[in-house]
């Protein structure tokens, strides 16, 4: 790995939107997205945008501690990084923190309201604290907010996914309250 690193360093330094830009197209496995996002942080360690990318491919390595890490990292640099907030409230509702993953949510949400799936992060952490009128109200603005960027995006796949992600939360949600009646 380390006769690899500098020739690795090269290609990044030679092509740094085309080395930049493969893992989040998805097509490169995680460990490959983890190496390289490591690679672009000892170049750029301020880089927020890719130590938040590196958080997520942690977290779903089920890496929470260094995903954690990272997303505070980024705090450390800005503060008010909706996506840290977001990553962290992710992790701790993966650790079963579902306060601490409340309170990370509603932060996110202070910072941009706009984005449709951090109400699910907020309903599902409610959902498990047993909130359930709280929880149904995060799902439910989510779907609102999904709506407006509905109307106004250019990826309507992605965001159609994220309705019907808060519409299965929502009907689960209902479900559960009816069999506690």
């Amino acid at each position: 790995m380390k006769t690899l690193r500098p020739v690795l360093i090269a290609i990044l330094l030679a092509f740094p939107a085309l080395a930049h830009a493969h893992p989040e197209t998805g097509f490169l496995p995680d460990a490959i997205a983890e190496t390289e996002y490591r690679i672009v942080l000892e170049i750029t360690p301020q880089d927020c945008a890719t130590r938040n990318k590196l958080g997520i491919v942690l977290y779903r390595k089920n890496k929470l501690a260094e995903a954690a890490q990272q997303f505070g990292e980024v705090l450390k640099i800005a503060p008010r990084d909706f996506d840290a907030h977001d990553g962290l409230a992710l992790v701790r509702l993966k650790e079963s923190n579902f306060r601490e993953a409340v309170s990370w949510a509603r932060q996110a949400i202070t910072i941009n309201g706009e984005d449709t799936l951090v109400y699910h992060t907020l309903g599902q952490a409610l959902e498990q604290l047993g909130q359930l009128k709280e929880a149904e109200a995060a799902y439910r603005k989510g779907l609102e907010v999904n709506s407006r960027n509905l109307g106004k995006s250019a990826n309507k796949g992605v965001e159609t996914g994220k309705r019907d992600t808060l519409l299965a939360a929502l009907a689960n949600l209902r479900n559960k309250m009816k069999t506690k009646r």
